[in-house]
């Protein structure tokens, strides 16, 4: 698995990429208008940040270890946010990784990532942002899991939260 220094320099990459994104949908390519939309607590800004970051994310899963067969973002309920994290409609990353089998390493992986890239956005300085909008939670399920409908596994094929599938296994 990578170091720390390595997911950091990572982190950083993903970020100048997501904001690069971000400029291409909301502002024609201008990343200084798409950093001082972020700022100034333009969620909509923000959504577009955060499904770059998870498709890099899931691709960076899928590199780092041959045991993950997909990767999945989705939404949280706004129904279930506590009323801090209702004003903001990111209210972080939430992800599913869909895995052979499960693994500490794999696990540590995503808590380093979560870090760095918690981070890194947080340097922005969104003045609408809370504490659970730069959280990256990655949710590791198997096979059992999914074929079980157990924890996160349910959600793969749920009909009513529709996980987006960012990052697949190609053969």
């Amino acid at each position: 698995m990578a170091s720390a220094q390595m997911v950091q320099t990572q982190a950083d990459m993903m970020l100048e990429n997501a904001l690069a994104f971000c400029a291409d949908k909301t502002f024609q390519g201008n990343t200084r208008q798409a950093r001082l939309a972020l700022t100034s607590g333009r969620c909509d800004v923000c959504d577009y940040l955060c499904y770059s970051l998870a498709k890099q994310v899931g691709e960076y899963l899928g590199q780092m270890d041959t045991a993950v067969k997909a990767v999945y973002m989705f939404h949280t309920e706004y129904a279930q946010l506590s009323e801090e994290t209702a004003a903001c409609r990111s209210a972080g990353i939430h992800m599913i990784a869909w895995v052979e089998r499960k693994s500490a390493a794999l696990s540590a992986l995503t808590e380093v990532l979560d870090a760095a890239l918690s981070e890194r956005r947080r340097k922005l300085g969104c003045v609408s942002a809370t504490a659970a909008c730069y959280t990256l939670n990655v949710h590791l399920v198997d096979d059992a899991d999914v074929r079980e409908r157990r924890g996160y596994g349910a959600l793969i094929g749920s009909l009513l939260v529709r996980p987006i599938r960012v990052w697949a296994h190609t053969n």
